[in-house]
């Protein structure tokens, strides 16, 4: 302490704001990649514009966007995105003010999606269905501060949203079932939110070398809604329920994230619940991860699967293994930062891993995936964005329903999980 005050110190460092974006992945043995520019403050305005090829999974895209976080006053976002894809089209349009910090008293947002892509379904491993599907979606939502103290803020929430989903044939498998071909609703729905704030800053968690924020506070949403019966609207109610917590252990932390939803037409229709657990503990150069993750669906809209394979928990089996509906996967990984920072561009750390998982349901009923394997983690120290290689080789250890057991490479930006 000085007799004239306190001296602080503050290190700051220099990033790009355009960003030449490149990236080459390959998940369940499908190589995907991407190329592109980014700037994320344009002409020192602070507005955005990117544009970009991709090749994904399951098609191409060719794809730009452009952000103005200030349109019309301080924090009235506007966003616009548009999409060519080889089996359609993507646009979105979005404007409005959202809660951009805990003591913001109002939000409003509206946005408009338009989308027509094919959907394919897989049953043991191959392609089965193709169906055209075109999607229509007009949201509005709001929200108000209601309360707020030291830790959380409680807010009340409200939205409007109008949908048209049409399915039809796309020359491949059956029709869409005729009942679920054409699916229209307006929900109206209200709900409450609380977000707490219990921040603890780690180093050496998913990214090497770098620190990284994570909230422990409990935090959760819930709302109601219903569709009424009008001209060509459905009559349904539709509930979601979302939350997080977390809490520290004697060498590390762990996080918990819990999300469901369903419509209510005479049953639950479309009825999705999704949770996940993972556990940190840190020591020394040493990362050690557990994560058990599980989706759970009832009566499910015809499109949609939930899938078990490499993209999804399971690093030595190919993408689209097993679908189900139904999937509890668990991992375990050990990470070891072993050069950190050479010449300050990059770090190097390995890992061993072991993953298992279960699925049931239609279409491939019940099946358990598991693996072995290692990797090789780079850290590229000035990236603001895609800061993390990872290239992972796995061993199956149960064949997937083809009878496809050996070892599989795979590599992405991101840990896996």
């Amino acid at each position: 302490m000085r007799a004239e005050g306190t001296r602080v110190v503050v290190e700051t460092a220099d990033a790009w704001t355009l960003l030449l974006r490149g990236s080459l992945s390959n998940k369940g043995g499908v190589t995907t990649y991407s190329i592109g520019a980014e700037e994320y403050n344009l002409l020192g305005t602070g507005r955005q514009f990117g544009f970009g090829w991709e090749k994904e999974t399951d098609r191409s895209s060719r794809s730009l966007f452009y952000v103005d976080p200030n349109l019309f006053a301080p924090h009235v976002t506007f966003r616009f995105d548009f999409s060519e894809l080889s089996d359609g089209r993507f646009f979105r349009l979005a404007l409005g003010r959202p809660f951009y910090a805990l003591d913001v008293r109002w939000a409003l947002e509206g946005t408009s999606r338009l989308s027509d892509f094919d959907t394919k379904l897989y049953a043991r491993g191959e392609e089965a269905t193709v169906w055209k599907e075109e999607q229509r979606n007009l949201l509005v939502t709001g929200g108000r501060l209601m309360s707020r103290d030291p830790d959380a803020v409680v807010r009340l929430l409200g939205s409007v949203e109008w949908s048209d989903v049409k399915l039809r044939e796309g020359g491949l498998g059956p029709p869409p079932p005729e009942e679920a071909a054409h699916r229209r609703f307006l929900f109206f729905s209200a709900g409450v939110a609380r977000e707490g704030s219990d921040w603890i800053t780690r180093r050496l968690v998913d990214r090497i070398d770098r620190d990284e924020d994570f909230n422990l506070a409990p935090s959760i949403r819930a709302e109601l809604g219903f569709s009424p019966p009008v001209g060509d609207v459905q009559g349904a109610g539709r509930a979601l329920v979302s939350g997080s917590m977390g809490t520290l252990l004697p060498s590390g932390f762990a996080l918990v994230t819990l999300q469901a939803s369903t419509r209510l037409s005479g049953g639950v229709e479309n009825a999705i619940l999704s949770a996940d657990a993972r556990a940190y503990v840190l020591t020394g150069p040493w990362t050690f991860v557990g994560r058990l993750g599980t989706m759970a669906g009832w009566n499910l809209d015809p499109e949609n699967q939930i899938p078990l394979d490499g993209e999804n928990g399971v690093r030595a089996y190919r993408l689209h293994a097993v679908e189900g509906s139904r999937r509890l996967v668990g991992n375990l990984e050990a990470r070891v930062l072993a050069v950190p920072e050479v010449l300050q561009l990059v770090s190097f750390g390995f890992a061993a891993f072991g993953d298992v998982g279960w699925s049931s349901g239609d279409s491939d009923g019940f099946w358990r995936l598991a693996d072995v394997g290692v990797g090789l983690r780079i850290g590229i120290t000035r990236a603001s964005k895609n800061s993390l290689l990872r290239m992972d080789v796995a061993r199956s250890l149960h064949p997937d329903p083809l009878g496809r057991t050996g070892w599989l490479l795979s590599f992405s930006s991101g840990q896996a999980f």
